[in-house]
């Protein structure tokens, strides 16, 4: 016989989970020792084995209780069960290898930075978790169709650019300087490449999401000054 204890151990059950069971009568000991301890013999263990096994594909305990009480199951009833849970295993599945996916290209993304702002970071880890740019690409923006290994350099370049941009506007660096405009000329050369239809500004691709964007009012006061500044220096 086994105590709580060992039972707990053996099976990888809490001793609290097994109290509760006692206590709804799910699993009942057969045999109490002095000061009502719990000892449980090898009907107890394939019991417990049986509610694990049942809990596993998705039966509630009162279920997995109604059903121990019969000799057998119908085999619809079982099957049931198990499609329900390879269903959301698959949904786990599909999720937990997005974000795999999503990781691995974050780090190709930042991989030249040395310090890396935090709130494109985000920005970007979040669009590729949420889908963001789906959704916008699918109403608006019209992106081009790309392999994962050119999305990858794409958006290592754009995360250089708006990493660029947020240095300058750190600065107070005028936007008809040089650089502002170098860097204005990249970021539209880049979209070009980016976007199929040729209606979209620097300013409106980077602020297409109004309440989540990865810039400040004072780096998007600078990023929609540029056009501006651009056409009066050409």
């Amino acid at each position: 016989m086994l105590t709580i204890g060992e039972l707990a151990a053996k099976t990888e059950v809490t001793i609290r989970t097994l109290r509760y069971y006692d206590k709804i009568g799910l699993l009942n000991p057969r045999h109490y020792k002095e000061g009502g301890h719990r000892l449980y013999q090898k009907e107890d263990v394939m019991r417990l084995q049986q509610i694990q096994s049942l809990k596993l594909i998705g039966f509630s305990l009162k279920e997995i209780k109604s059903l121990l009480d019969k000799s057998s199951v119908e085999q619809g009833t079982l099957h049931i069960a198990i499609d329900s849970k390879l269903a959301h295993l698959k949904e786990e599945r599909n999720s937990i290898e997005k974000t795999i996916s999503a990781l691995y290209h974050i780090k190709t993304v930042t991989s030249n930075h040395q310090n890396i702002d935090l709130h494109l970071f985000c920005f970007v880890l979040y669009s590729l978790l949420w889908n963001e740019r789906e959704k916008h690409s699918q109403s608006e923006l019209f992106i081009q169709s790309f392999t994962e290994e050119e999305r990858k350099k794409l958006d290592q370049q754009y995360f250089t650019l708006y990493t660029e941009l947020k240095y300058l506007a750190a600065k107070d660096l005028s936007p008809s300087s040089s650089q502002a405009r170098q860097l204005y000329s990249n970021i539209q050369d880049l979209i070009s490449r980016t976007i199929i239809e040729d209606k979209f500004s620097p300013t409106s691709l980077a602020i297409s999401n109004e309440i989540f964007n990865p810039f400040t009012e004072k780096e998007l006061r600078f990023l929609k000054s540029l056009p501006e500044h651009q056409t009066d220096q050409s």
